[in-house]
This record gives C-alpha cells, sequence and structure tokens, in this order.
C-alpha cells in the first residue's frame, strides 16, 4: 500500500538526513529530485524555446529508429501511426503510414513541399507561441498544451504547443491557463492547470467546418528540460526514493456541454475530462508513461475498466517526449485497489486538497505484472525523469482547474516512512 501524509514538508531536510542521502546515492543527494522542491521559484516554460516549430525555426523530425517507418513504434501497431512521415507507401491495410490521432491530414494539412522524410507543413506552423514565467532559466517547471490531431494546421503552433499558454485570468481567455500563486504567506507556491474548452474556437478556417479535437495540458519536472537530473529512483519493490509527494485536487470547475452550433463534432454521449499524473521512465531503449487519473468524468472515466496499454509515436527531436513511449494507464480509486492493491485518493468535486505519495516503482511494477510493459521491467534502480500533471478534455464547453503543491521526492520529506 502506499501512504500518505498530511504534514506539509519543511523548507530542508535536516543535515542527517542529507548525509544519509548523500551516502546512499553515491554522494549526489540532489541528483534525483524536483529541482525547485515545494515549489519556491515556480519558474515555468514551455517545451519548446522560442519560435521552435515554424518556418524560420522548423522542428527537427527524426525518422531512423529501427522500425519500418523509423519511429519508435510501427505505424501499424500505434494509434499515433509514425506521424509526419512522408515518401512511403501506404499499410496493407491501405492506411498511410502518418494516418493517425496526431496527423489525419498529409504533409499535416500544409505546404506538401517535401524536405527530408516529411513536409514543410509537418515541421513549420503559423506561430510558436512560447510561454514563459518568472524568468525560467535554466531551472524550471516545463508546460505542453497540446490539441490533437496536433500535427495540424488547423491548430495555430506546433504540436506540444498547439495555441498560446496563458493565465487563466488573461482577457481573451485562454484554453491552455497557468498560474504560479501564492500559499497564504508560506514560501511555497501552487501551480495552477486550467483546461476551459469554452475559449476553443473548434471551427477551424483551414479545412471550413468545426473539427473534433482533443486538448490537454500538463506541467511538471523533467530530466533535461528544466530539471537537471532525474526526478527520483524507481524499483519493483518500492521505496520513498521512487515515491512522489504532493498535495493536488480540483480547484475550479464548469460543467461539461456543446456550444450551440458544434452539434457536429459534439453531443450529450461524447462529453468528458480527466485528470491526475504522468510519470516517465526508460528502460530497455524504451520509455515508458505511466498515467494516474485521479479525477474522470464521462467518457474519459476509466475506473469500471482494467489498466490498459498503448503504443505511442512522437518523432519531434525538440521535445522531451521524443521518441515517444509505451503508455500505461491507471485509475486511482477501485481500479488500482483491484489489480494492483495500491490505494489512492480520487480528486472530489468539493475543491478539496488531497495528500498524495505515489511510489512508481510499485506502479511499474503492478503494470508489469499485468503485461502491460515491454520490455520487462529490469530489477534494479531504474531513473524516473519525470513527473507530471495533466487534465484532458473533450467538449466545447466546460473546464477544470488543478492545483499543485508541496512536490517533492519522499527520501527529501522529514517523516516519510
Amino acid at each position: 500500500m502506499i501512504a500518505t501524509r498530511s504534514a506539509v514538508p519543511p523548507k530542508k531536510p535536516h543535515a542527517w538526513l542529507l548525509a544519509a542521502l548523500a551516502a546512499c546515492l553515491g554522494g549526489a543527494a540532489t541528483a534525483q529530485s524536483i529541482d525547485d522542491a515545494g515549489i519556491r521559484a515556480g519558474r515555468v516554460r514551455s517545451d519548446f524555446p522560442a519560435g521552435v516549430g515554424t518556418a524560420a525555426s522548423p522542428l527537427s523530425l527524426n525518422f531512423t529508429l529501427p522500425t519500418p517507418e523509423g519511429c519508435l513504434f510501427d505505424a501499424a501497431s500505434s494509434f499515433a501511426a509514425c506521424p509526419g512521415r512522408a515518401g512511403l507507401p501506404n499499410l496493407p491495410n491501405g492506411q498511410p503510414v502518418w494516418a493517425g490521432a496526431l496527423e489525419t491530414r498529409e504533409a499535416c494539412g500544409g505546404s506538401t513541399t517535401r524536405i527530408g522524410d516529411s513536409w514543410i507543413g509537418c515541421i513549420a506552423y503559423d506561430t510558436s507561441p512560447y510561454f514563459a514565467l518568472n524568468n525560467p532559466g535554466s531551472q524550471y517547471w516545463v508546460v505542453i498544451g497540446n490539441d490533437e490531431p496536433s500535427f495540424d494546421h488547423c491548430n495555430p503552433g506546433p504540436p506540444g504547443l498547439s495555441h498560446p499558454i496563458a493565465s487563466a485570468t488573461a482577457t481573451p481567455g485562454p484554453l491552455f491557463g497557468l498560474d504560479v500563486l501564492s500559499t497564504g504567506g508560506s514560501p511555497n507556491k501552487r501551480l495552477r492547470i486550467t483546461l476551459n474548452l469554452a475559449n476553443k474556437n473548434f471551427f477551424c478556417d483551414d479545412v471550413g467546418h468545426y473539427v473534433y479535437t482533443i486538448p490537454f495540458v500538463s506541467v511538471g519536472a523533467q530530466h533535461g528540460k528544466g530539471n537537471a537530473g532525474p526526478v527520483a529512483t524507481i524499483s519493483r519493490s518500492g521505496s520513498p526514493r521512487g515515491t512522489i509527494v504532493f498535495d493536488a485536487g480540483i480547484s475550479s470547475l464548469a460543467p461539461l456541454g456543446c456550444r450551440t452550433g458544434t452539434g457536429s463534432i459534439c453531443n450529450s454521449d461524447s462529453l468528458g475530462v480527466h485528470a491526475g499524473i504522468y510519470g516517465i521512465a526508460r528502460w530497455g531503449g524504451v520509455p515508458h508513461m505511466l498515467f494516474v487519473d485521479f479525477y474522470g468524468v464521462g467518457v474519459q472515466d476509466y475506473e469500471m475498466y482494467a489498466p490498459g496499454e498503448s503504443k505511442w509515436n512522437w518523432p519531434i527531436q525538440d521535445s522531451f517526449y521524443y521518441p515517444g513511449a509505451e503508455i500505461i494507464s491507471m485509475v486511482a480509486g477501485m481500479q488500482l485497489s483491484t489489480y494492483c492493491g495500491i490505494d489512492l485518493p480520487r480528486y472530489t468535486t468539493n475543491l478539496a486538497q488531497h495528500r498524495y505519495a505515489v511510489d512508481f516503482g510499485k506502479l511499474f511494477a503492478c503494470a508489469d505484472s499485468l503485461g502491460l510493459v515491454s520490455p520487462p521491467m529490469p530489477a534494479g534502480d531504474i531513473a524516473l525523469d519525470g513527473i507530471h500533471w495533466y487534465i484532458e478534455g473533450v467538449a466545447t464547453l466546460g473546464s477544470l482547474a488543478n492545483d499543485i503543491a508541496h512536490a517533492e521526492t519522499a527520501i527529501f520529506v522529514q517523516g516519510f516512512d
């Protein structure tokens, strides 16, 4: 079972704890942790630097991996296919190698002029709405604002930065909101991500009609993208070294619905939103991304199902997501308790914050025991390269905001056992 704690983490680990950590981590006590522990600085930046993904600084797509199309997974086995890939014959089922959930139009709906193994349309978008808050420099929390199909010019920006990210209180209101908030006189801050579906125009001038999309926003700490090292070290047996502790919960919500005139892409049976955390770890040459839903409603409430697995290609070398990942999907509450013997609270709609201790080693080990990871999870220590909190929704009205506070690797938190 995963224990939870209600105590607020101290400002700094005690000296004896630092000494013990230095010994057990080979003298590098801070190498496996969240750089901005407790969210004190609250610096945030988008995945891409300014301008990346436009004609002046096109995306770098890489198709050199050892699969038929050069993506991490072969196109036929991935729900994402091999987006952006040009110059290959169709798959045996007649589907283009690029056609999947991420790309639905040849050349991403842009210029069909070939460039390498792709098209200009897939590497250069109209804008790249770079986001930065509190002078991020080299240390920051990284934010993603993606709208599937994201390899598409119905979005003004490139995949992972599909639309502008702004304060949820900005005018006009953003689809993707990010705020850093003070917490009652404490030096620690809160990260707030907001998905406001009412703030998106789902009509695409490029095609002349409404387009069904799945907006997604996340914020987190990632090795090599604002965090100097891995955020934790996981193992099959679980430990505080692989456990992330934090407070989180819904801070506001508005009911999902369908805006007048959007009936072609939205109806009462297609509405849904979910929110939670995901962790990223790599072994056997394959990144693995494990999602845990803390909240889900409508078509994105998966609690009644078993944990699942899917394959996701993301050939953008500029992104920390490159080259994609094996996706593991789990749900806190009944599902995790039944299949993994792990108890984690779900978000509640009374806007309460919940204390979490998420042992990613035990979660990945459970996924492995269920046959959901390939290659199998090895024995020994594995770096947890990143942890991120997310919201994803399908509707044309409605919003959800998620607050995160006191985030840290458990081994650095006084009183954790």
